[in-house]
């Protein structure tokens, strides 16, 4: 019986050590992530300073935990929440929104704060979670919606354009899903060329072209 006992004791210690192991290697590889994903947003933010055409921006680049996508917006080019709070059940349909009305009053509930919400976080809808993002935004200034292709940005011996004071959505996703959703405000510093205004830290499965699609739809709409 003893000897059973002591058996016991020693395989639960074993499970336990293994799980703190895994834990701890779990840790690191997060801690890994977000390393690499601090360092691929200084590089987009230099990009779109040295870029020479406007956005939106869409490329890849290259970390130490493998290839990543970018994703860069100018934020003052979407529609305001004011504006986004009347959108109508048609366009909002398009977003597989189940209930426009009710997702209308978090956006004018949202409006009237002067906090940064999470737009995807106001309607569970996929495609909305998705892509609404790109769609509105607090620092949004247009009031009717248009649609602007996302393309790579321009390089080359050109002179710097600090997009000082500008708000810009940056979102830089690994291939293992994790995405790394930061607002941002240039400064005109080159050692600190943008300032994180609001951060969200997620993983999931990505929208796959989807946003492009709907968003032009809207657009044309």
């Amino acid at each position: 019986m003893v000897s059973l006992a002591l058996s016991l004791v020693a395989s639960s210690m074993v499970v336990r050590s293994v799980q703190v192991l895994q834990r701890a290697k779990a840790d690191l590889a997060r801690s890994e992530t977000e390393y690499a994903l601090a360092g691929a947003h200084l590089q987009a933010a230099a990009v779109i300073v040295r870029s020479g055409i406007a956005g939106p921006y869409h490329w890849t680049a290259t970390t130490s935990v493998g290839w990543v996508e970018a994703l860069a917006e100018p934020e003052a080019e979407k529609l305001s929440l004011d504006a986004a709070s009347s959108l109508d059940d048609g366009l909002l349909n398009r977003f597989g929104v189940a209930d426009p009305a009710r997702l209308r009053l978090a956006l004018a509930e949202a409006a009237a704060t002067d906090e940064a919400p999470d737009i995807g976080a106001l309607d569970p809808a996929p495609l909305w979670r998705a892509c609404a993002a790109s769609l509105l935004s607090r620092y949004g200034e247009a009031q009717t919606y248009t649609f602007a292709p996302r393309s790579e940005p321009g390089m080359g011996p050109k002179p710097a354009s600090w997009h000082i004071g500008e708000a810009w959505r940056i979102r830089i996703t690994t291939a293992a899903g994790w995405r790394d959703d930061r607002i941002v405000r240039f400064t005109g510093d080159a050692r600190h060329p943008a300032a994180v205004v609001v951060r969200r830290l997620s993983r999931g499965v990505g929208e796959a072209g989807q946003c492009d699609r709907v968003l032009a739809e809207v657009s044309s709409a």
